[in-house]
């Protein structure tokens, strides 16, 4: 008796196509939002760097306007992402030989 086919696994030697494709979205998706929150903390603690140690005497003054655009570019990738819709998931062509008439 044979075991059931359970879902296949991208990492299996014996995966389709189609299901390393269906995998390929999620690791794209978290390597993006493991980027775009380190260029966000990174601008975060640049801004407290600089409001800690230079803050006072008005030097450095280019860390701040610096801190300001990594801080909010992770908040225009979003909305790019999310407003350029659903990637992946649109229905496949429809088959060519159903509207041939031979």
């Amino acid at each position: 008796m044979e075991p059931a086919a359970g879902p296949e696994k991208p990492d299996q030697p014996g995966a389709t196509e189609a299901a390393m494709r269906r995998a390929a979205p999620r690791s794209w998706l978290s390597t993006a939002a493991g980027g775009l929150v380190a260029v966000g903390l990174g601008g975060a603690a640049l801004l407290v760097w600089w409001a800690l140690a230079f803050h006072p005497a008005n030097a450095r003054l280019w860390m701040v306007p610096a801190g300001l655009v990594l801080l909010g570019t992770p908040v225009l990738a979003w909305l790019s992402i999310l407003a350029s819709g659903p990637g992946g998931r649109q229905a496949p062509p429809p088959d060519a030989t159903a509207y041939s008439s031979v």
